[in-house]
Parts: structure tokens; C-alpha cells; sequence
């Protein structure tokens, strides 16, 4: 089984007899692979078992959580009791990690949840509201969207604090994407961050847009559509509430449209290949049936794209992985990852 390795860093900030515990956002590692999300938690209430902290994060599709070594690091002056050893299967919650004070005045427990989600076909589109959406339904059986402490017992998706995330991942390549942000408070509160990114991978994330000091996010009255045309590389977008100064969010009717030149005709499927020969040659199988090509790197940046290519491509860029779309004559798209 594949050994996962990551690091949970729990800051613990104490500032009055009655302490906070909190799990920190940052500090999490996967064999290199960062979660799609920082750790997203709901606060325990201290010195009482009966109230626990909820601490989420989301991983990429495929992630193996079921072998996985956990370290959790509660700072200088906290630690954590139990359970130890730490239980090496995270495919489910793993309940009643207690962090205590070192000097025994304080302690705190956690539920910790890893969460990966699967991709959906496009288009994909979220409808909240009472009857359609539920922030408490997740499982593992879930396709196309997970959260990260998400408000609970809603029928929208609420971000109550800092950190807190919700992804989708789909197969397609996307045309556009809409959805309703609402700050639920008047007026926006300039100190607060909220990000809206994209990633083709999982790692590497761009931003489709960012609300500031500059751009202030809508109010809750009147509701407004945001509509961005979107990288046909990306297969995840994400929105993170990064710093929250006051008041909370609601993000409302997410809907990712397919790229209408992404149909895939199977016919080229597997007929398709695109592979370096040489450091500076790439080589594209039954390139006559080719209309046009286009080069991305994982971040989303195109480099390159080329009408009516041949089998023999020119590409001088540096080492890395990249992504080709190939628009064949019949209209069909084909996507190829390949490492130079």
C-alpha cells in the first residue's frame, strides 16, 4: 500500500483562563502534494470532551488515505495525548485527538476528517436552496464537489470563518462558470480576502478572480451572477474565504458549462498520442486528422498553439509537464498530459 505522508501544525492561542485550541491552515504535506484546501476547522470547546473541534481537508481524486503516517505538532508549550500511536487508515474520521497543554491546565479535542473528492462529468451545476443542496450530505460517494468546514445544517454553502473551502472537480474541459457570492453584511468589509481559483492539477492554481479591498463581493441584496470564461485545462476551482476580517459568505448556484469543442469522439481516444522524441521535437500521432494544437503548462499558461500541425512538432520550452488540446477535423478535442 502507498504510504501517504503529511503534517497537521496546531497552533494553540491562549489568551484568557478559558483557552482557544485551534488546528492551524498551513503546514500540510502529501509526499510533496499539498490538499486542495487549507484545514478548514470548527472550534472545540475546551476542557470538554462532549464538544469536539471538526477539522476538515479535501485531497485530489485518487489520493490513498488509507496507509497514511500522520504527525500532529500542537507548538511548544501543547501536545497531543491521544490517541498514540495515531491510526495509520484516514478513509474515514478519525475521532478524539486530544491536544493538551503542557502544563496540563488547558486541553482540547479534535475530529479530523480527509476528505477526497471525485470528479464529475460537465456540465456540472449546483443548485442550492431548501430541497436542492444539504452542506451536511457529503460522503465518500460524493461526485463533483467536497467542503471544508462548511457551515453546517445549511441549504447554501456558507463560510462561517477564515480557511474555510468548498471545491469542485469535473473530467471536461470547461467553458465558463457562474455562480451567486453574497457578503451577508453591508458594507464589504475591505480587510477581508475571498479566492476563486482554478487548477489543472490540484497543485497548481490560478486565480479566476479575487475579492479585496479593491474588489469588494456583492451584498446579499441584490443577488449578482458572476460569469467568468474559464482555462479548458482546469478541472478543479475552488473558493477559499483566505482572510476574514468580519461577517460571512454565502457562495449560491455554482454551474461549470462544457467547452462545446470538448466532445470527445471516441474514435480518437486511444488513436491520439503527443510524446517528446527530443529535447526539442514532440512527435503527434495521425497529426493529418489534426486541426489545430495548443500547449498549456499545468498553471494554466498556454505556450504554444499551432493551426494544422504536423506530426513533428517544434517545442524548445524548458523541462516540465505540460498539457495538450487537440481540436481534430470532425470537431472532437483531445486532451494529453506529457512530461519533456
Amino acid at each position: 500500500m502507498k504510504k501517504i505522508t503529511f503534517l497537521v501544525i496546531a497552533s494553540l492561542l491562549f489568551m484568557t483562563s478559558v483557552t482557544a485550541q485551534r488546528i492551524g491552515a498551513n503546514g500540510i504535506t502529501v509526499e510533496g502534494l499539498t490538499p486542495l484546501t487549507p484545514v478548514g476547522a470548527f472550534n472545540p470547546t475546551n476542557n470538554d470532551a462532549s464538544k469536539p473541534g471538526d477539522a476538515q481537508m479535501v485531497f485530489p481524486a485518487g489520493t490513498d488515505l488509507s496507509n497514511v503516517s500522520v504527525t500532529i505538532s500542537a507548538g511548544a508549550d501543547a501536545e497531543v495525548i491521544s490517541p498514540i500511536p495515531l491510526p495509520k487508515d484516514w478513509t474515514s474520521t478519525v475521532k478524539n485527538i486530544k491536544i493538551e497543554k503542557t502544563d496540563k491546565t488547558a486541553w482540547a479535542m479534535y475530529d479530523v476528517t480527509l476528505k477526497t473528492i471525485k470528479p464529475a462529468a460537465l456540465p456540472l451545476e449546483i443548485k442550492t436552496g431548501a430541497g436542492n443542496f444539504d452542506s451536511n450530505s457529503w460522503t465518500n460517494q460524493t461526485v463533483g464537489w467536497a467542503g471544508a468546514a462548511i457551515d453546517k445544517n445549511q441549504n447554501l454553502i456558507r463560510f462561517g470563518s477564515a480557511n474555510r473551502s468548498f471545491v469542485v472537480a469535473f473530467t471536461d474541459a470547461p467553458d465558463s462558470l457562474y455562480y451567486t457570492l453574497k457578503f451577508l453584511a453591508s458594507p464589504w468589509d475591505t480587510g477581508n480576502v475571498f479566492d476563486v481559483d482554478g487548477s489543472a492539477d490540484g497543485i497548481n492554481w490560478t486565480s479566476i478572480h479575487q475579492y479585496n479591498g479593491d474588489n469588494a463581493m456583492p451584498g446579499a441584496s441584490p443577488a449578482v451572477v458572476a460569469k467568468f470564461e474559464i482555462n479548458p485545462t482546469y478541472r478543479y476551482i475552488r473558493w477559499n474565504y483566505t482572510t476574514r476580517k468580519s461577517a460571512n459568505v454565502s457562495l449560491e448556484n455554482i454551474k461549470v458549462t462544457l467547452n462545446p469543442q470538448s466532445g470527445v469522439n471516441n474514435h480518437w481516444v486511444n488513436r491520439v498520442n503527443l510524446y517528446p522524441i527530443n529535447s526539442n521535437t514532440l512527435h503527434l500521432d495521425n497529426a493529418e486528422h489534426a486541426a489545430s494544437i495548443q500547449l498549456y503548462t499545468l498553471t494554466g499558461a498556454k505556450v504554444m498553439e499551432q493551426a494544422t500541425p504536423s506530426s513533428t512538432i517544434k517545442f524548445e520550452n524548458t523541462s516540465g509537464m505540460y498539457i495538450g488540446i487537440i481540436k481534430m477535423k470532425d470537431g472532437s478535442v483531445i486532451s494529453k498530459k506529457f512530461i519533456k
